[in-house]
């Protein structure tokens, strides 16, 4: 099963809802509840959500009533990379110089690797091993056409701060974070993975519990 992941969480939107109405019956004046809208998405950008919501899914394997994995993944595609690049410099005030270099180093990162940031849960701690050599899990990038990659790094987030959550809300402390990257060519034609043909591409994971399948559309 998968979805698509919102990025502006249903217990941020209650909080917000919680707050208008105890400064309504506090104040005594709309003052107060103009700016709270004013400030209720948490970004910077109107368009970092937008990104946020259309390129992040999120899927999960069940066993009866037994859930043995959550994961939810965001496909840095360019146009994401755009969006970031513009909310991180908005909100640590890049000067626009630094904004531009900043959009470039992502840029040019995106055509070296197609990148996932991964937020994985599951019951059993010694199945959150998918940065192991011999982990239980395998996972591939697969195209509409049928061209299928492994990947050449996963690296887990081992120190959780209060940046990425921002970014990526379903971060929780319940979670382990992953970088996930796949080639940019296929290894053995060195042809592109994801050609200007390519119409959708699929993020699999795979173990003897089950299969999660997360589904993005290229335009």
């Amino acid at each position: 099963m998968k979805k698509q992941v919102s990025c502006f969480p249903t217990r941020f939107k209650a909080f917000i809802l919680f707050t208008a109405v105890f400064f309504l019956f506090s104040s005594g004046g709309c003052t107060r509840i103009a700016r709270l809208v004013e400030s209720a998405d948490p970004y910077h950008t109107k368009a970092y959500k937008a990104a946020c919501d259309a390129w992040s899914r999120e899927a999960r394997i069940h066993r009866g009533l037994e859930v043995k994995l959550i994961v939810s993944a965001t496909f840095k595609s360019e146009e994401f990379r755009r969006a970031f690049a513009k909310e991180y410099a908005k909100a640590y005030k890049l000067t626009p110089d630094e904004e531009k270099r900043f959009i470039e180093d992502q840029l040019k990162a995106a055509s070296h690797s197609h990148e996932f940031l991964m937020a994985s849960f599951v019951p059993e701690k010694k199945w959150d091993d998918f940065d192991k050599t011999e982990s239980m899990w395998k996972l591939y990038l697969v195209t509409d056409q049928n061209d299928r990659v492994i990947p050449v790094e996963v690296r887990k987030i081992k120190r959780q701060n209060a940046v990425t959550p921002h970014f990526f809300p379903y971060i929780t402390p319940w979670k382990s974070t992953y970088i996930v990257r796949f080639p940019y060519n296929i290894p053995e034609t060195n042809q592109p993975v994801i050609k200007d043909s390519t119409r959708g591409i699929k993020l699999v994971i795979t173990s003897v519990l089950g299969i999660a399948e997360m589904d993005w559309e290229l335009k």
